[in-house]
C-alpha cells in the first residue's frame, strides 16, 4: 500500500492545528505534551477544566454525550485524535446502552462535525479487544491479531469500538480525507490505572504469584510508543481508511513480573502452579477477568504500521518498566 506521509509537518502549514479529546487522560496528556512541544496548536477537550500540558487552548465539555455542536470547537482545526471513550476498566455496571451512547454516537456526531468543518485527518484510538480476547494456536503458532482479521469481540466494550470504527469508516470512505483507526492492546506507563498497578502492588509486597509454569504470550505498549504511532497517524496525507494494530514487545505473564521485580527493586517470588488449574480459577466470577488476562496469549501484529508508516517504538521495554515503576514508587 502506498501511503504519503508528511509528518515532518506537524507544525508547519500542512498540520498546525489538531484537536485532541479526552485530553487530560492517561494518552492524552502525553500525545497532548508531545504535539504541543512539536509546535502545533493543540485544542484539547475535556470533560473537566484541567490544565493539560502542550495545550493551546482547553475546553472543558462535562459530560460528550450532551455534546450537540461540535463545529464551533473545529472551526480551525487541522486533524482530530479522539482517545475520550467509556473504556472496560472500572465499568462495572456499564450496559450497552451507555457504550453506545459513548463509544459510538459521540464518536459519529464528532467525526459528522469534523468533516463538515473541512477537516481531512482523523485518528481514532480503537482497542485490539475488537479483534477478540486471545490468540488461538494453528500449527502450534500463536496467531497475532491485525487489522485484517475478521473482528470478534467478546464485551460490551469491544463491541461498541467494533461499531464506532465501523460507523466513522462509513462517513470516511466518502469522503476526501485521511481516517486512521489504531488498536493496540495493554498500554502502560507512569499514571496508568488498571490491572498493572495492582500487579506492581503485590510484587512489591513479595507476594508469591502463581504464573512460575505460565508460557503465554502478551503483547503491550509503553504509552510514549503509543503516542509515537499516533503523531506518525496523523501524518498520513493519502484519503482512505486504513487500520492498524500496535503493540511494541510481546512477553510472558512470568517476564512482566521479573521485569517489575527489577525496577521496583525486589525480588520476583514465583510458584510454578500449574496452567489447567488457573484455567479453572480463571472461571470464578469476581478474579476471573484478570486472571485470564495473565495467563491467556494475546498477541499482536505490528507490522503493517511498521512498514507502511515507519513507525518504530522509541522506548526500549526494560527502560519503560523502569520509568514507570519509578513512577508508581513515587506515588506509594
Amino acid at each position: 500500500m502506498s501511503v504519503s506521509l508528511s509528518i515532518d509537518t506537524l507544525g508547519a502549514p500542512g498540520l498546525q492545528r489538531v484537536l485532541v479529546t479526552g485530553a487530560n487522560g492517561f494518552v492524552g496528556r502525553v500525545l497532548c505534551a508531545e504535539l504541543g512541544a512539536r509546535g502545533v496548536a493543540v485544542t484539547a477537550v475535556t470533560r473537566n477544566a484541567d490544565e493539560v500540558e502542550g495545550a493551546t487552548r482547553v475546553c472543558a465539555v462535562g459530560d460528550f454525550t450532551i455534546m450537540a455542536d461540535w463545529r464551533p470547537w473545529l472551526a480551525e482545526v487541522d486533524a482530530v485524535v479522539h482517545l475520550a471513550a467509556l473504556t472496560h476498566d472500572g465499568t462495572r455496571g456499564a450496559d450497552g446502552a451507555r457504550f453506545q451512547a459513548v463509544n459510538v454516537d459521540v464518536s459519529r456526531r464528532l467525526a459528522e462535525a469534523a468533516l463538515a468543518c473541512g477537516v481531512r485527518r482523523f485518528v481514532y484510538l480503537s482497542s485490539i479487544k475488537v479483534n477478540g480476547e486471545s490468540s488461538t494456536r494453528a500449527d502450534g503458532r500463536l496467531h497475532a491479531f491485525s487489522g485484517a482479521d475478521t473482528p470478534m469481540p467478546a464485551d460490551e466494550y469491544g463491541r461498541s469500538k467494533l461499531v464506532a470504527e465501523q460507523t466513522l469508516a462509513a462517513l470516511w470512505y466518502s469522503a476526501v480525507g485521511a481516517l486512521t483507526i489504531l488498536r493496540p492492546p495493554l498500554v502502560y506507563g507512569p499514571g496508568h490505572k488498571g490491572n498493572l498497578p495492582r500487579l506492581m502492588n503485590f510484587v512489591a509486597r513479595g507476594w508469591p504469584l502463581p504464573f512460575g509454569a505460565i508460557a503465554n504470550r502478551r503483547s503491550v505498549i509503553y504509552v510514549d510508543n503509543l503516542v509515537a504511532a499516533i503523531v506518525s497517524a496523523l501524518g498520513i496525507a493519502t484519503p482512505g481508511v486504513r487500520r492498524y494494530t500496535v503493540a511494541d514487545v510481546d512477553i510472558s505473564t512470568a517476564t512482566l513480573v521479573r521485569a517489575l521485580a527489577r525496577g521496583l527493586g525486589v525480588e520476583a517470588h514465583l510458584v510454578a502452579v500449574p496452567a489447567m488449574l488457573l484455567r479453572g480459577l480463571a472461571r470464578l466470577p469476581i478474579i476471573g477477568g484478570s486472571l485470564r488476562r495473565l495467563t491467556d496469549s494475546l498477541v499482536v501484529d505490528a507490522r503493517a504500521i511498521t512498514n507502511e508508516l515507519d513507525w518504530r517504538p522509541r522506548i526500549a521495554f526494560n527502560d519503560a518498566i523502569a520509568i514507570t515503576c519509578a513512577a508508581w514508587r513515587a506515588t506509594q
